[in-house]
């Protein structure tokens, strides 16, 4: 029989921070500043900190800049865990990613004590199973055309694209997604896979245009915002 354990495993990512504050944080436990020359894989190679986990850990890493400050490790505790999981019976990690649309990268990097195999798993293990930290998102119009679930969608639908490190092969398809800014909140439905999201930052979306017009009535100027979002 598998033993319970008591450990509570954080999945929140870390945004890059550009200022040294970030080692004050309770949530970042370890961190390095960036110097002339560095470049990811010499950061990960001074550091033993694995390309999944650094740039999980911080989703903005696209442009390195002298002074950056990276987060190397969230923590041992479960921190601003609100919402937990429970490990139960067969579950893998693919499985749990697909029930609550963390990613692998994600999974990983905030839970260092999951094995790269992901063969150490116990009944009672318990994670968060939120995304609440700041992510990127856009807009589209899909015009009538299909999604990637295979409907057909309308600029007026509440529906969400999701990016290529959260999409899971389709697993969300039908989930409904809370979407925070400002104040707003809206609940959009999975119905289409934006390819270029993962580019922007982990667990970017790509609202419809009815559905950013919901939450920011200057979406036109603003493009691009920065919202928080969880699975219903």
């Amino acid at each position: 029989m598998f033993s319970k354990i008591l450990s509570a495993l954080l999945v929140t990512a870390l945004a890059v921070s550009a200022s040294p504050a970030l080692q004050g944080r309770q949530s970042c436990s370890k961190s390095y500043t960036v110097v002339s020359g560095d470049t990811c894989s010499a950061i990960e190679a001074k550091t033993g900190v694995s390309d999944s986990q650094l740039h999980a850990l911080n989703p903005s890493i696209n442009n390195l800049g002298i002074g950056q400050v990276l987060c190397l490790s969230s923590g041992g505790s479960s921190g601003g865990c609100t919402s937990t999981y429970t490990v139960v019976s067969g579950d893998t990690c693919a499985a749990i990613e697909a029930k609550t649309g963390v990613s692998d990268s994600q999974l990983h990097a905030a839970n260092p004590s999951i094995n790269g195999g992901c063969t150490n798993l116990q009944i009672g293990q318990c994670r968060s199973k939120e995304l609440n930290t700041a992510h990127v998102a856009s807009y589209y119009f899909p015009d009538g055309g299909f999604g990637a679930c295979g409907s057909p969608l309308q600029n007026s639908d509440f529906i969400v694209a999701l990016g290529t490190d959260t999409w899971a092969g389709g697993a969300h398809c039908g989930q409904t997604i809370n979407v925070q800014y400002q104040g707003k909140s809206i609940q959009v439905t999975v119905e289409d896979l934006c390819e270029g999201c993962a580019a922007r930052g982990a667990n970017g979306l790509d609202l419809s245009q009815g559905a950013m017009a919901a939450l920011d009535s200057n979406y036109v100027n603003d493009g691009i915002i920065t919202v928080t979002w969880s699975f219903a």
